[in-house]
Protein backbone atom coordinates (compact mmCIF):
# COMPACT_ATOMS: atom_id res chain seq x y z
CA UNK A 1 0.00 0.00 0.00
CA UNK A 2 2.83 2.25 0.60
CA UNK A 3 4.67 1.40 -2.24
CA UNK A 4 1.36 2.44 -4.38
CA UNK A 5 1.18 5.72 -2.59
CA UNK A 6 5.00 6.81 -3.26
CA UNK A 7 4.52 5.88 -6.83
CA UNK A 8 1.11 7.65 -6.68
CA UNK A 9 2.93 11.01 -5.52
CA UNK A 10 5.91 10.47 -8.16
CA UNK A 11 3.45 10.41 -10.93
CA UNK A 12 1.53 13.46 -9.73
CA UNK A 13 5.06 15.00 -9.47
CA UNK A 14 6.59 14.04 -12.96
CA UNK A 15 3.05 15.35 -14.47
CA UNK A 16 3.33 18.85 -12.69
CA UNK A 17 6.95 19.05 -13.84
CA UNK A 18 5.37 18.13 -17.30
CA UNK A 19 2.72 21.07 -17.68
CA UNK A 20 5.59 23.65 -16.99
CA UNK A 21 6.08 25.46 -20.16
CA UNK A 22 9.74 26.71 -20.79
CA UNK A 23 11.17 29.05 -23.44
CA UNK A 24 14.61 30.39 -24.62
CA UNK A 25 14.98 33.55 -26.85
CA UNK A 26 18.48 35.62 -27.45
CA UNK A 27 18.30 39.45 -27.48
CA UNK A 28 19.59 39.69 -30.94
CA UNK A 29 20.27 37.70 -33.93
CA UNK A 30 22.40 37.97 -36.10
CA UNK A 31 24.70 38.55 -33.34
CA UNK A 32 28.13 40.73 -33.52
CA UNK A 33 31.72 39.56 -32.55
CA UNK A 34 33.00 40.71 -29.47
CA UNK A 35 29.35 42.86 -28.72
CA UNK A 36 27.70 41.30 -25.69
CA UNK A 37 23.77 39.81 -26.17
CA UNK A 38 21.69 37.92 -23.68
CA UNK A 39 20.11 34.57 -23.67
CA UNK A 40 16.53 34.38 -21.58
CA UNK A 41 15.34 31.48 -20.49
CA UNK A 42 11.45 31.48 -18.78
CA UNK A 43 9.23 28.80 -17.00
CA UNK A 44 5.76 29.21 -16.40
CA UNK A 45 6.76 27.70 -12.28
CA UNK A 46 8.58 28.48 -9.62
CA UNK A 47 11.84 26.64 -9.65
CA UNK A 48 15.26 26.63 -7.92
CA UNK A 49 17.75 28.96 -9.65
CA UNK A 50 19.62 25.16 -9.91
CA UNK A 51 17.63 24.30 -12.41
CA UNK A 52 19.55 25.96 -15.35
CA UNK A 53 23.48 25.05 -15.92
CA UNK A 54 25.16 27.83 -18.01
CA UNK A 55 28.25 25.60 -18.41
CA UNK A 56 27.04 23.37 -21.58
CA UNK A 57 27.52 27.00 -23.56
CA UNK A 58 31.29 26.87 -22.63
CA UNK A 59 31.21 23.44 -24.76
CA UNK A 60 30.00 25.54 -27.65
CA UNK A 61 32.36 28.18 -27.93
CA UNK A 62 30.39 30.90 -25.84
CA UNK A 63 31.73 33.53 -23.52
CA UNK A 64 29.59 32.99 -20.50
CA UNK A 65 29.01 35.69 -18.40
CA UNK A 66 27.06 35.91 -15.10
CA UNK A 67 23.76 34.57 -14.95
CA UNK A 68 20.75 35.89 -13.19
CA UNK A 69 17.71 34.41 -11.63
CA UNK A 70 14.26 36.69 -10.49
CA UNK A 71 10.76 35.14 -9.97
CA UNK A 72 7.37 36.82 -10.61
CA UNK A 73 4.01 36.04 -9.01
CA UNK A 74 1.18 37.93 -11.12
CA UNK A 75 -2.95 37.87 -10.06
CA UNK A 76 -5.32 38.70 -12.69
CA UNK A 77 -8.72 38.38 -12.40
CA UNK A 78 -8.42 35.93 -9.46
CA UNK A 79 -6.25 33.90 -12.28
CA UNK A 80 -2.52 33.43 -10.61
CA UNK A 81 0.36 32.59 -12.31
CA UNK A 82 4.16 33.13 -11.56
CA UNK A 83 7.40 32.83 -13.60
CA UNK A 84 10.73 31.71 -13.22
CA UNK A 85 13.50 33.93 -15.44
CA UNK A 86 17.16 33.24 -15.90
CA UNK A 87 19.27 36.00 -17.66
CA UNK A 88 22.38 34.83 -19.00
CA UNK A 89 25.10 37.18 -20.58
CA UNK A 90 27.05 35.85 -23.85
CA UNK A 91 29.88 37.03 -26.07
CA UNK A 92 31.48 35.10 -29.42
CA UNK A 93 34.77 36.14 -30.94
CA UNK A 94 34.53 34.47 -34.30
CA UNK A 95 32.39 35.33 -37.11
CA UNK A 96 30.28 32.00 -38.21
CA UNK A 97 27.16 29.83 -36.99
CA UNK A 98 26.35 28.78 -33.74
CA UNK A 99 24.17 25.90 -31.75
CA UNK A 100 22.23 27.38 -28.57
CA UNK A 101 21.77 23.39 -27.11
CA UNK A 102 18.35 22.55 -25.46
CA UNK A 103 17.86 22.84 -21.84
CA UNK A 104 15.88 20.81 -19.77
CA UNK A 105 13.86 22.87 -17.64
CA UNK A 106 11.32 21.43 -14.70
CA UNK A 107 11.25 18.14 -16.93
CA UNK A 108 10.52 20.04 -19.94
CA UNK A 109 13.03 21.02 -22.68
CA UNK A 110 14.02 24.41 -24.58
CA UNK A 111 13.82 24.47 -28.49
CA UNK A 112 17.66 25.24 -29.64
CA UNK A 113 18.66 28.07 -31.50
CA UNK A 114 21.02 28.71 -34.34
CA UNK A 115 22.96 31.56 -34.20
CA UNK A 116 24.96 33.37 -36.26
CA UNK A 117 27.95 35.75 -35.91
CA UNK A 118 28.80 38.83 -38.06
CA UNK A 119 31.11 41.79 -37.88
CA UNK A 120 29.37 44.99 -37.04
CA UNK A 121 30.21 46.12 -40.04
CA UNK A 122 28.44 43.46 -41.98
CA UNK A 123 25.24 44.05 -40.26
CA UNK A 124 22.46 46.32 -42.00
CA UNK A 125 21.54 48.35 -39.48
CA UNK A 126 17.47 48.04 -39.85
CA UNK A 127 17.19 44.78 -41.15
CA UNK A 128 14.19 42.75 -39.63
CA UNK A 129 13.82 45.11 -36.54
CA UNK A 130 10.68 46.16 -38.02
CA UNK A 131 8.43 44.89 -40.19
CA UNK A 132 4.62 44.68 -41.17
CA UNK A 133 2.25 42.31 -43.36
CA UNK A 134 -1.31 42.87 -44.11
CA UNK A 135 -4.81 40.92 -44.93
CA UNK A 136 -8.12 41.12 -45.77
CA UNK A 137 -10.49 38.38 -44.57
CA UNK A 138 -12.12 38.58 -48.15
CA UNK A 139 -11.51 39.34 -51.61
CA UNK A 140 -14.83 39.66 -53.11
CA UNK A 141 -17.90 41.17 -51.10
CA UNK A 142 -21.12 43.15 -52.34
CA UNK A 143 -21.85 46.78 -52.01
CA UNK A 144 -22.51 47.46 -48.13
CA UNK A 145 -20.47 44.23 -46.79
CA UNK A 146 -17.99 45.01 -44.44
CA UNK A 147 -14.75 43.66 -44.78
CA UNK A 148 -12.26 43.01 -42.11
CA UNK A 149 -8.56 44.40 -42.88
CA UNK A 150 -5.67 43.15 -40.94
CA UNK A 151 -2.13 44.62 -39.91
CA UNK A 152 0.14 43.02 -38.20
CA UNK A 153 3.91 44.62 -36.99
CA UNK A 154 6.63 42.43 -35.58
CA UNK A 155 9.25 44.43 -33.41
CA UNK A 156 12.51 43.41 -32.56
CA UNK A 157 13.79 45.71 -29.79
CA UNK A 158 11.87 49.21 -29.67
CA UNK A 159 10.16 51.50 -31.73
CA UNK A 160 10.01 55.39 -30.33
CA UNK A 161 7.55 57.64 -31.90
CA UNK A 162 5.39 55.17 -33.57
CA UNK A 163 2.76 56.21 -35.81
CA UNK A 164 0.09 53.77 -38.29
CA UNK A 165 -1.28 56.08 -41.14
CA UNK A 166 -4.84 53.55 -41.82
CA UNK A 167 -5.37 52.07 -45.72
CA UNK A 168 -7.65 53.52 -47.72
CA UNK A 169 -9.94 52.83 -50.77
CA UNK A 170 -11.58 54.97 -53.32
CA UNK A 171 -15.41 54.21 -52.74
CA UNK A 172 -15.46 52.76 -49.40
CA UNK A 173 -15.59 53.74 -45.58
CA UNK A 174 -13.17 52.39 -43.51
CA UNK A 175 -12.99 52.61 -39.34
CA UNK A 176 -10.97 51.10 -36.75
CA UNK A 177 -12.03 47.92 -35.50
CA UNK A 178 -11.73 47.36 -31.61
CA UNK A 179 -8.71 47.42 -29.67
CA UNK A 180 -4.99 46.35 -30.75
CA UNK A 181 -3.06 43.20 -29.71
CA UNK A 182 0.07 43.34 -28.51
CA UNK A 183 2.12 39.71 -27.68
CA UNK A 184 5.45 38.28 -27.75
CA UNK A 185 6.85 35.79 -30.25
CA UNK A 186 9.98 34.03 -30.69
CA UNK A 187 11.32 33.81 -34.56
CA UNK A 188 14.99 31.86 -35.16
CA UNK A 189 15.48 32.49 -31.62
CA UNK A 190 14.74 36.03 -31.41
CA UNK A 191 11.86 37.82 -29.39
CA UNK A 192 9.79 39.79 -31.02
CA UNK A 193 7.05 42.13 -29.83
CA UNK A 194 3.72 42.40 -31.86
CA UNK A 195 0.93 44.55 -32.76
CA UNK A 196 -2.32 43.32 -34.79
CA UNK A 197 -4.45 46.08 -35.53
CA UNK A 198 -7.82 45.54 -37.53
CA UNK A 199 -9.72 47.95 -39.63
CA UNK A 200 -13.57 47.70 -40.96
CA UNK A 201 -13.93 48.55 -44.57
CA UNK A 202 -17.40 48.83 -46.28
CA UNK A 203 -17.53 49.31 -49.95
CA UNK A 204 -20.29 51.65 -51.24
CA UNK A 205 -19.41 51.36 -55.60
CA UNK A 206 -19.04 48.03 -57.21
CA UNK A 207 -16.23 47.71 -59.36
CA UNK A 208 -12.35 46.34 -58.79
CA UNK A 209 -10.33 48.56 -56.36
CA UNK A 210 -7.45 48.37 -54.66
CA UNK A 211 -7.43 49.08 -51.12
CA UNK A 212 -3.37 50.38 -50.33
CA UNK A 213 -1.84 50.05 -47.41
CA UNK A 214 -1.02 51.16 -44.09
CA UNK A 215 2.07 53.32 -43.35
CA UNK A 216 4.50 52.91 -40.13
CA UNK A 217 6.99 55.14 -39.11
CA UNK A 218 9.29 55.86 -35.95
CA UNK A 219 12.69 55.34 -34.50
CA UNK A 220 13.79 51.83 -34.08
CA UNK A 221 17.13 50.81 -32.47
CA UNK A 222 19.53 48.82 -34.04
CA UNK A 223 22.31 46.36 -32.90
CA UNK A 224 24.23 49.16 -31.95
CA UNK A 225 21.31 50.65 -30.37
CA UNK A 226 21.54 53.58 -32.19
CA UNK A 227 17.72 55.05 -33.36
CA UNK A 228 17.34 55.08 -36.75
CA UNK A 229 14.39 56.27 -38.81
CA UNK A 230 11.81 53.98 -39.76
CA UNK A 231 9.48 54.05 -42.45
CA UNK A 232 7.18 51.45 -44.13
CA UNK A 233 4.37 51.00 -46.30
CA UNK A 234 2.35 47.39 -46.73
CA UNK A 235 1.54 46.37 -50.06
CA UNK A 236 -1.75 46.90 -52.09
CA UNK A 237 -4.53 44.82 -51.68
CA UNK A 238 -7.20 43.98 -54.11
CA UNK A 239 -10.74 44.30 -53.59
CA UNK A 240 -13.82 43.06 -55.96
CA UNK A 241 -17.36 44.75 -54.99
CA UNK A 242 -20.16 43.24 -56.44
CA UNK A 243 -23.54 45.24 -57.13
CA UNK A 244 -26.76 43.39 -55.51
CA UNK A 245 -28.79 41.14 -57.44
CA UNK A 246 -31.43 43.08 -59.59
CA UNK A 247 -34.37 41.11 -58.21
CA UNK A 248 -33.71 42.26 -54.26
CA UNK A 249 -36.59 44.50 -53.23
CA UNK A 250 -36.21 47.04 -50.52
CA UNK A 251 -33.09 48.26 -49.05
CA UNK A 252 -30.02 46.24 -49.36
CA UNK A 253 -29.06 44.32 -46.52
CA UNK A 254 -26.06 41.83 -46.87
CA UNK A 255 -25.46 39.68 -43.97
CA UNK A 256 -23.67 36.62 -42.87
CA UNK A 257 -26.54 36.03 -39.75
CA UNK A 258 -29.68 37.74 -38.41
CA UNK A 259 -31.86 37.22 -35.98
CA UNK A 260 -35.17 38.91 -35.33
CA UNK A 261 -37.00 38.53 -32.43
CA UNK A 262 -40.20 40.38 -30.16
CA UNK A 263 -41.03 40.42 -26.17
CA UNK A 264 -44.32 41.30 -24.79
CA UNK A 265 -44.02 43.03 -20.95
CA UNK A 266 -46.02 41.75 -19.31
CA UNK A 267 -47.10 38.78 -21.09
CA UNK A 268 -50.51 38.22 -19.94
CA UNK A 269 -53.80 36.09 -21.04
CA UNK A 270 -56.05 39.26 -21.56
CA UNK A 271 -55.46 43.09 -21.13
CA UNK A 272 -57.85 45.58 -19.92
CA UNK A 273 -59.28 48.27 -22.76
CA UNK A 274 -56.88 51.46 -21.99
CA UNK A 275 -54.24 49.35 -19.60
CA UNK A 276 -50.74 50.03 -21.37
CA UNK A 277 -48.43 47.06 -22.35
CA UNK A 278 -44.83 46.91 -24.04
CA UNK A 279 -43.77 45.56 -27.18
CA UNK A 280 -40.02 45.36 -27.75
CA UNK A 281 -38.50 44.58 -31.41
CA UNK A 282 -34.97 43.46 -31.14
CA UNK A 283 -32.58 43.04 -34.58
CA UNK A 284 -29.04 41.70 -34.52
CA UNK A 285 -27.30 41.65 -37.82
CA UNK A 286 -24.19 40.39 -38.05
CA UNK A 287 -21.46 41.97 -40.60
CA UNK A 288 -22.93 45.89 -40.45
CA UNK A 289 -22.48 48.88 -38.43
CA UNK A 290 -25.07 50.87 -36.80
CA UNK A 291 -25.48 53.04 -39.78
CA UNK A 292 -26.72 50.33 -42.32
CA UNK A 293 -29.55 49.19 -39.31
CA UNK A 294 -32.98 49.27 -40.92
CA UNK A 295 -36.20 51.41 -39.99
CA UNK A 296 -38.51 48.92 -38.01
CA UNK A 297 -41.71 50.93 -39.27
CA UNK A 298 -44.89 48.88 -38.32
CA UNK A 299 -48.55 49.96 -39.23
CA UNK A 300 -50.89 49.06 -35.68
CA UNK A 301 -54.27 50.81 -36.99
CA UNK A 302 -56.86 51.86 -34.95
CA UNK A 303 -57.38 49.22 -32.51
CA UNK A 304 -54.36 50.84 -30.52
CA UNK A 305 -52.89 54.35 -29.42
CA UNK A 306 -49.35 53.87 -30.29
CA UNK A 307 -46.13 55.83 -28.33
CA UNK A 308 -42.78 54.51 -29.87
CA UNK A 309 -39.33 55.41 -27.81
CA UNK A 310 -36.30 56.19 -29.95
CA UNK A 311 -33.88 53.28 -31.01
CA UNK A 312 -31.08 52.27 -28.92
CA UNK A 313 -28.87 50.90 -31.44
CA UNK A 314 -24.84 49.77 -30.40
CA UNK A 315 -22.23 48.36 -32.49
CA UNK A 316 -20.06 44.98 -30.54
CA UNK A 317 -16.86 43.44 -31.91
CA UNK A 318 -16.89 39.11 -31.10
CA UNK A 319 -14.55 37.34 -32.25
CA UNK A 320 -13.35 39.28 -34.51
CA UNK A 321 -16.90 39.88 -35.82
CA UNK A 322 -19.20 42.69 -35.82
CA UNK A 323 -22.40 42.66 -34.85
CA UNK A 324 -24.91 45.49 -34.94
CA UNK A 325 -28.31 45.98 -32.68
CA UNK A 326 -31.24 47.28 -32.69
CA UNK A 327 -33.62 47.78 -29.88
CA UNK A 328 -37.39 49.29 -29.99
CA UNK A 329 -39.86 49.61 -27.12
CA UNK A 330 -43.10 50.37 -28.16
CA UNK A 331 -46.20 51.39 -25.41
CA UNK A 332 -49.54 50.23 -26.69
CA UNK A 333 -52.75 51.07 -25.58
CA UNK A 334 -55.88 48.83 -26.48
CA UNK A 335 -58.89 51.30 -27.58
CA UNK A 336 -61.44 48.30 -28.74
CA UNK A 337 -62.36 45.45 -27.10
CA UNK A 338 -62.28 41.97 -28.31
CA UNK A 339 -59.73 39.66 -30.20
CA UNK A 340 -57.29 42.57 -31.42
CA UNK A 341 -54.01 41.77 -33.42
CA UNK A 342 -50.91 43.12 -33.14
CA UNK A 343 -49.46 43.00 -36.80
CA UNK A 344 -46.46 41.61 -38.18
CA UNK A 345 -43.28 42.69 -39.31
CA UNK A 346 -41.12 40.97 -42.19
CA UNK A 347 -37.37 41.85 -43.20
CA UNK A 348 -35.92 41.07 -46.43
CA UNK A 349 -31.91 40.28 -46.24
CA UNK A 350 -29.00 38.70 -48.34
CA UNK A 351 -27.95 35.62 -46.46
CA UNK A 352 -23.98 35.76 -47.94
CA UNK A 353 -22.96 32.06 -46.57
CA UNK A 354 -25.68 31.45 -49.00
CA UNK A 355 -25.88 34.09 -51.53
CA UNK A 356 -29.34 34.02 -51.66
CA UNK A 357 -31.92 36.01 -50.55
CA UNK A 358 -33.94 35.48 -47.35
CA UNK A 359 -36.55 36.54 -44.85
CA UNK A 360 -36.72 37.43 -41.19
CA UNK A 361 -40.24 37.67 -40.12
CA UNK A 362 -42.27 38.45 -36.74
CA UNK A 363 -45.43 36.70 -37.08
CA UNK A 364 -48.78 38.72 -36.18
CA UNK A 365 -49.81 37.88 -32.43
CA UNK A 366 -53.94 38.20 -30.96
CA UNK A 367 -54.32 39.28 -27.48
CA UNK A 368 -57.59 39.38 -25.94
CA UNK A 369 -58.76 42.80 -24.49
CA UNK A 370 -61.61 43.36 -21.50
CA UNK A 371 -63.76 45.70 -21.22
CA UNK A 372 -62.56 48.08 -18.32
CA UNK A 373 -64.74 48.33 -15.31
CA UNK A 374 -67.02 51.62 -14.57
CA UNK A 375 -65.21 54.22 -12.82
CA UNK A 376 -67.04 54.20 -9.19
CA UNK A 377 -66.28 58.00 -7.96
CA UNK A 378 -68.67 59.55 -10.78
CA UNK A 379 -71.22 58.56 -8.05
CA UNK A 380 -69.90 61.50 -5.61
CA UNK A 381 -70.95 64.52 -8.04
CA UNK A 382 -74.55 65.46 -6.80
CA UNK A 383 -73.27 65.92 -3.06
CA UNK A 384 -71.66 69.49 -4.65
CA UNK A 385 -75.31 70.50 -5.13
CA UNK A 386 -76.46 70.96 -1.71
CA UNK A 387 -75.27 74.36 -0.87
CA UNK A 388 -78.03 76.56 -3.24
CA UNK A 389 -81.14 75.23 -1.11
CA UNK A 390 -79.57 76.48 1.95
CA UNK A 391 -78.76 79.78 0.64
CA UNK A 392 -82.57 80.29 -0.04
CA UNK A 393 -84.08 78.97 2.95
CA UNK A 394 -82.59 81.69 5.11
CA UNK A 395 -85.13 83.79 6.63
CA UNK A 396 -84.23 87.59 5.97
CA UNK A 397 -83.13 88.55 2.33
CA UNK A 398 -82.95 91.94 0.59
CA UNK A 399 -83.09 92.98 -2.86
CA UNK A 400 -79.35 93.13 -3.26
CA UNK A 401 -79.22 89.42 -1.58
CA UNK A 402 -81.52 88.30 -4.50
CA UNK A 403 -79.40 90.52 -7.06
CA UNK A 404 -75.87 88.91 -5.92
CA UNK A 405 -77.43 85.14 -6.28
CA UNK A 406 -78.89 85.82 -9.70
CA UNK A 407 -75.80 87.34 -10.64
CA UNK A 408 -73.68 84.16 -8.70
CA UNK A 409 -76.22 81.34 -10.37
CA UNK A 410 -75.61 82.86 -14.39
CA UNK A 411 -72.17 83.32 -13.73
CA UNK A 412 -71.78 79.79 -12.53
CA UNK A 413 -73.84 78.75 -15.88
CA UNK A 414 -71.75 80.06 -17.70
CA UNK A 415 -68.59 78.42 -16.53
CA UNK A 416 -70.29 74.97 -16.96
CA UNK A 417 -71.30 75.79 -20.75
CA UNK A 418 -67.58 77.08 -21.37
CA UNK A 419 -65.89 74.05 -20.01
CA UNK A 420 -68.20 71.76 -21.84
CA UNK A 421 -67.64 73.27 -24.80
CA UNK A 422 -63.56 72.90 -23.97
CA UNK A 423 -64.02 69.33 -23.74
CA UNK A 424 -65.93 68.65 -26.85
CA UNK A 425 -63.34 70.94 -29.35
CA UNK A 426 -60.50 68.54 -27.78
CA UNK A 427 -62.57 65.29 -27.94
CA UNK A 428 -62.34 66.70 -31.85
CA UNK A 429 -59.59 67.86 -32.25
CA UNK A 430 -58.28 64.24 -30.93
CA UNK A 431 -60.24 62.69 -33.32
CA UNK A 432 -58.73 64.29 -36.15
CA UNK A 433 -55.46 64.21 -34.60
CA UNK A 434 -54.34 60.58 -36.09
CA UNK A 435 -55.53 61.52 -39.54
CA UNK A 436 -53.68 64.56 -39.70
CA UNK A 437 -50.92 63.07 -38.01
CA UNK A 438 -50.82 60.24 -41.27
CA UNK A 439 -50.84 63.04 -43.76
CA UNK A 440 -48.02 64.90 -42.64
CA UNK A 441 -46.35 61.81 -42.34
CA UNK A 442 -47.11 61.26 -45.98
CA UNK A 443 -46.18 64.60 -46.85
CA UNK A 444 -43.00 65.09 -44.91
CA UNK A 445 -41.74 61.85 -47.00
CA UNK A 446 -42.43 63.39 -49.81
CA UNK A 447 -40.83 66.67 -49.20
CA UNK A 448 -37.97 64.53 -48.47
CA UNK A 449 -38.25 62.89 -51.70
CA UNK A 450 -38.27 66.01 -53.15
CA UNK A 451 -35.69 67.66 -51.81
CA UNK A 452 -33.30 64.70 -52.75
CA UNK A 453 -33.82 64.72 -56.38
CA UNK A 454 -33.38 68.85 -56.54
CA UNK A 455 -29.77 67.77 -54.67
CA UNK A 456 -28.87 65.79 -57.11
CA UNK A 457 -28.97 62.68 -54.35
CA UNK A 458 -30.13 59.36 -55.63
CA UNK A 459 -29.53 56.97 -52.89
CA UNK A 460 -31.53 59.40 -50.44
CA UNK A 461 -34.21 60.05 -53.09
CA UNK A 462 -34.63 56.20 -53.19
CA UNK A 463 -35.34 55.72 -49.66
CA UNK A 464 -37.58 58.36 -49.13
CA UNK A 465 -39.39 57.51 -52.14
CA UNK A 466 -39.64 53.87 -50.83
CA UNK A 467 -41.34 55.09 -47.52
CA UNK A 468 -44.12 57.07 -49.19
CA UNK A 469 -44.77 54.41 -51.19
CA UNK A 470 -45.43 51.81 -48.30
CA UNK A 471 -48.20 54.63 -46.72
CA UNK A 472 -49.85 54.44 -49.97
CA UNK A 473 -51.85 51.98 -51.81
CA UNK A 474 -50.81 52.71 -55.56
CA UNK A 475 -50.57 50.46 -58.52
CA UNK A 476 -47.85 49.32 -60.08
CA UNK A 477 -46.48 51.90 -61.66
CA UNK A 478 -44.68 53.22 -58.47
CA UNK A 479 -43.39 50.38 -57.89
CA UNK A 480 -41.66 50.34 -61.68
CA UNK A 481 -40.39 53.91 -61.05
CA UNK A 482 -38.57 53.12 -57.53
CA UNK A 483 -36.82 50.38 -59.39
CA UNK A 484 -35.64 52.23 -62.06
CA UNK A 485 -33.73 54.69 -59.37
CA UNK A 486 -32.88 51.78 -57.30
CA UNK A 487 -30.91 50.27 -60.69
CA UNK A 488 -29.66 53.77 -61.14
CA UNK A 489 -28.47 53.67 -58.14
CA UNK A 490 -26.87 50.58 -57.24
CA UNK A 491 -25.16 50.24 -61.05
CA UNK A 492 -21.66 49.54 -61.26
CA UNK A 493 -21.04 52.07 -63.88
CA UNK A 494 -20.40 55.61 -62.71
CA UNK A 495 -21.55 57.17 -65.70
CA UNK A 496 -24.70 55.91 -65.70
CA UNK A 497 -26.71 59.31 -66.87
CA UNK A 498 -29.88 59.70 -64.40
CA UNK A 499 -32.02 62.72 -64.96
CA UNK A 500 -33.44 62.97 -61.00
CA UNK A 501 -35.39 66.43 -61.54
CA UNK A 502 -37.13 64.50 -65.04
CA UNK A 503 -37.56 61.23 -62.68
CA UNK A 504 -38.98 63.66 -59.78
CA UNK A 505 -41.75 65.61 -62.45
CA UNK A 506 -42.43 62.05 -63.75
CA UNK A 507 -43.36 61.01 -60.40
CA UNK A 508 -44.70 64.45 -59.65
CA UNK A 509 -47.54 63.53 -62.63
CA UNK A 510 -48.12 60.22 -61.67
CA UNK A 511 -49.35 61.52 -57.59
CA UNK A 512 -51.34 63.70 -59.33
CA UNK A 513 -53.40 61.76 -61.31
CA UNK A 514 -53.88 59.36 -58.11
CA UNK A 515 -55.47 62.16 -55.89
CA UNK A 516 -57.32 63.68 -58.82
CA UNK A 517 -58.73 59.64 -59.62
CA UNK A 518 -59.32 59.61 -55.42
CA UNK A 519 -61.44 62.69 -55.04
CA UNK A 520 -63.66 61.54 -58.33
CA UNK A 521 -64.05 58.03 -56.39
CA UNK A 522 -65.09 59.99 -53.26
CA UNK A 523 -67.04 62.54 -55.23
CA UNK A 524 -69.72 59.30 -56.93
CA UNK A 525 -69.53 57.52 -53.59
CA UNK A 526 -71.22 61.06 -51.40
CA UNK A 527 -73.72 60.68 -54.45
CA UNK A 528 -74.80 56.99 -53.65
CA UNK A 529 -77.29 56.55 -50.71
Amino acid sequence: MKALSVIFILLLSFNAYATTKVTASVSQNPVAVGQAFTLEIVADDTLAASEFDSSVLLRQKFVVGSTSTSRQHTSINGESSTQTRWTTTLLVREEGNYLIPSFNIGGQNTTPIQLKAKTIAAIEPSKDQVRMEVSLDNAQVYIGQPVTYTAKIWVANSLDQANIIAPSMLGAKIEKLGDDKQDLEIIDGKRYRTLTRHWLVTPEKAGEFEVKGPRLSGLANDINRRARPVDIAAQTLSLEVKAPPASFPGTWLPSNDLLLYEEIQPLQSDYQQGQAFTRIINLTIAGITEDQLPEIDIDYGEDFRVYPEAYQDRTIVKDGIVFAQRSLNVALIPVNEGELTLPGWSLPWWDLSKDQQASADITPRTITVVAAPVNQQLQSLPSNQQALPEVQEKPSTSLWTWFFALAWIITLALLVWVIKRKSSNTKQEAQLAPEASAVDLDDDYWSQFAAACKAGQKLQAEQALAKWINKQQLTSSFAALHKEISAANWASDDKTDFDLLAFFQQCQALKKQGQGKKEREEGLSSLNP
